[in-house]
């Protein structure tokens, strides 16, 4: 996910702005900086990226906006003044959910230091970022901006890495082998009497199927079951 976003900071006055932000970005783990005609990017970005000098130095140095944005399939501009249409506002949390969300290249656009964006600017991109602050001193600098929304996209990414970047060895069990499981504890507890009656069964179902067992936690457990049968010299069986 964070490979696909890009910030772009657009007409940035302050050079140690850019590596104040490209800071912040690595930080949370992103990489792809757009500079849209910076005045400078000189010593004091390099001191300022604090370690981050090689997203600086990695940086796009592009003449346009239009250029930052052209090969991405969702705009995301920032501004503190509301002026753009209401349907399309968005926070920081909803925003790193539509990024986690889709699938393309994404800009993340940051205006300049004094004005922020143009209208036309914001016109541009398909959602428009506002940081809800605190509305008696809702001032931010343009690194702190930058911290703050990559914090976010950087939740989101670890949300996704959770769902769906399940390993192996941690998948859920399926229903076919916990059907294996059940037979084969349902066989080992009656023939140590543990197991008179079906109801011990249905409740011993009903907790595991409530735990979501995943399939190296169920393994542990049929070798539990084996280890048992071994120990006491009973028939060993294929399911």
């Amino acid at each position: 996910m964070l490979d696909h976003i890009r910030i772009v900071l657009v007409e940035t006055s302050h050079s140690g702005n850019i590596g104040s932000s490209a800071r912040a970005m690595k930080t949370m783990g992103l990489s792809q900086l757009y500079l849209v005609s910076p005045k400078s990017v000189d010593e004091q970005a390099i001191a300022l990226a604090a370690g981050a000098d090689d997203i600086v130095k990695n940086a796009n140095i592009v003449s346009t906006f239009d250029e930052a944005i052209a090969d991405c399939s969702l705009v995301i501009g920032t501004s503190a003044r509301l002026r753009h249409l209401q349907s399309t506002l968005i926070e920081p949390r909803e925003c790193a959910e539509k990024v986690a969300q889709h699938r393309g290249n994404v800009a993340i656009v940051f205006g300049r230091e004094r004005v922020g964006l143009h209208n036309d600017e914001l016109l541009k991109c398909h959602y428009h970022l506002t940081i809800p602050a605190n509305s008696d001193y809702s001032s931010l600098n343009l690194a702190m901006a930058v911290q703050l929304v990559c914090y976010e996209l950087r939740m989101a990414h670890l949300v996704e890495q959770r769902h769906f970047d399940i390993t192996p060895d941690n998948q859920y069990a399926t229903a076919r082998d916990m059907e294996y499981f059940f037979n084969h504890t349902e066989r080992l507890y009656q023939s140590l009497g543990f197991i008179q009656n079906q109801s011990v069964m249905q409740k011993l179902r009903r907790l595991y199927n409530r735990i979501n067992v995943e399939q190296n936690e169920l393994n542990i457990l049929r070798g539990m079951l084996s280890a048992v049968e071994k120990r006491l010299n009973l028939p060993k069986r294929d399911s």
